[in-house]
């Protein structure tokens, strides 16, 4: 309530706006707060002071309200609650309202430090984002890693390590000789991120099925022949059952098995087959899981349901995306908090917009 009442009166611009995610800044950006609540109530975002605003649900309202709160009590450190408030906050007023923590002088410092990693005027053009993956040398900011990528991408994934939460004690993430699942490998950034990491006797199997996708992954791949022998790619998409076949469209790094997400637009239906976690374990003949990612554009929940004798078994280390669904949020930390496994929780942000929200997990010892 705080939070959107202090934001009310802010008015942000192109300051507040990452340009190369969403073009050029356009000043007519409007936001109406009733038409958005009207619309979020369908998932779980109404921590609203319009409590009496006309045509609201209010039976749907209190119901999200009760989520949220329990969503607030779950996260275990200050810094995980402040980010959910501040989210949320966004969602509801938008960008002309709302300036996230993350958009500061020492993150726009670091955007400008990439253009500085460029190797070669060589670059991959994609369709899905319209965009040119820079081709990059990321030394300098200590990573033995050549690839082909976005540059905001690499502030995200290198620089501010989306997939490792540093505020926790120990911190939530890839140590050495981990095995990792990598689901949702994209161009192969955190493939090489966790090869990185995981060390010369970890390993990192990773998930990916989209044909433009994996033209760039293995390209980016063969950059790092030191790398490349600890990471292992399973074309099926990751589900709670296997042997399901599925349908989609390709939207590149957004691509999801969910079709209402996209409309086909006339692109060609592709087909893929399901593969759950538990049954690559058991495929794999696996000793262990230390640490599960999760980026899998709205499936997330399901491929956790599909990992659970290998959560019960291993209690890995989990960096789930929570932001791709409305109710992902809530669900999917209700669905690992009653699995009664002590997992504690926490979440952080990456970006200057809404994409990119990550729960850290890590069971009680």
């Amino acid at each position: 309530m705080n939070e959107l009442t202090s934001s009310m009166t802010n008015c942000y611009g192109s300051d507040n706006w990452d340009a190369e995610r969403f073009g050029p800044y356009k000043s007519t950006l409007k936001s109406s707060l009733i038409s958005k609540l009207n619309g979020l109530l369908a998932g779980s975002l109404a921590i609203v002071p319009l409590a009496n605003a006309p045509n609201l649900d209010r039976e749907k309202l209190d119901r999200s309200v009760e989520g949220w709160s329990d969503l607030y009590e779950l996260l275990e450190d200050e810094h995980s609650k402040s980010t959910l408030v501040q989210l949320i906050t966004y969602r509801l007023l938008g960008p002309r309202k709302v300036k996230l923590s993350l958009n500061n002088a020492s993150y726009w410092s670091q955007r400008q430090q990439v253009r500085r990693l460029v190797k070669s005027r060589e670059g991959i053009q994609v369709s899905t984002p319209k965009a040119v993956l820079s081709h990059l040398t990321l030394l300098e900011i200590g990573y033995p890693i050549e690839l082909y990528y976005t540059m905001g991408g690499v502030v995200s994934t290198f620089m501010l390590k989306q997939y490792e939460y540093g505020k926790a004690i120990p911190p939530i993430k890839v140590e050495d000789s981990d095995y990792v699942i990598d689901a949702g490998g994209g161009w192969g950034d955190t493939a090489l991120y966790f090869a990185h990491a995981a060390g010369a006797h970890g390993r990192v199997f990773t998930f990916e099925f989209t044909p433009e996708n994996l033209e760039i992954f293995a390209r980016n791949v063969n950059l790092n022949p030191e790398l490349a022998p600890r990471i292992e790619l399973d074309q099926r998409a990751l589900w709670n059952v296997s042997g399901e076949v599925f349908e989609y469209v390709s939207h590149g790094p957004g691509t999801s098995l969910d079709s209402t997400r996209h409309q086909n637009n006339g692109g060609k239906s592709l087909q893929v087959t399901t593969v759950s976690i538990d049954d690559l374990v058991r495929e794999k003949k696996l000793a262990k899981v230390d640490f599960i990612k999760m980026d899998v554009e709205g499936a997330e929940l399901n491929a956790l349901k599909g990992a659970e004798q290998t959560i019960r078994t291993f209690k890995p280390r989990l960096a789930i995306s929570v932001y791709h669904k409305e109710n992902d949020l809530t669900e999917i930390p209700e669905y690992l908090d009653g699995l009664g496994l002590g997992y504690k929780f926490f979440l952080d942000h990456f970006t200057i917009h809404t994409e990119e929200t990550v729960l850290f997990a890590r069971a009680s010892t």
